[in-house]
């Protein structure tokens, strides 16, 4: 579990997907994709009792990008992978049940 007094819960977007024309203009269709599938596989890969620690593994100008990310891949994977994967913690722990 994070030992961290972070709160990234201000760059949780407001849905899964209406964050997603903006941030592919301010940092490009491609990068967007090559960012969200990494993302993905992140969390195709986990299994049931793994956490991911953002605060600990992703930068903090990405933090913003990363959570948009997970939000809109946690639906995804889930169906791929019959997983259920919960965002925690003040949105500094991803969890994978």
């Amino acid at each position: 579990m994070s030992e961290t007094t972070a709160d990234l819960t201000r760059y949780l977007p407001p849905d899964t997907r209406s964050w997603i024309p903006a941030c592919a203009e301010r940092v490009g269709w491609d990068e967007l994709k090559a960012y969200y599938d990494r993302v993905f596989l992140l969390l195709a890969g986990m299994r049931p009792m793994d956490e991911f620690d953002i605060v600990k593994s992703v930068a903090p100008e990405r933090y913003g990008l990363f959570l948009s990310c997970v939000v809109t891949a946690i639906a995804e994977a889930t169906r791929y992978t019959g997983n259920n994967y919960h965002i925690e913690n003040k949105a500094t722990l991803v969890i994978c049940r």
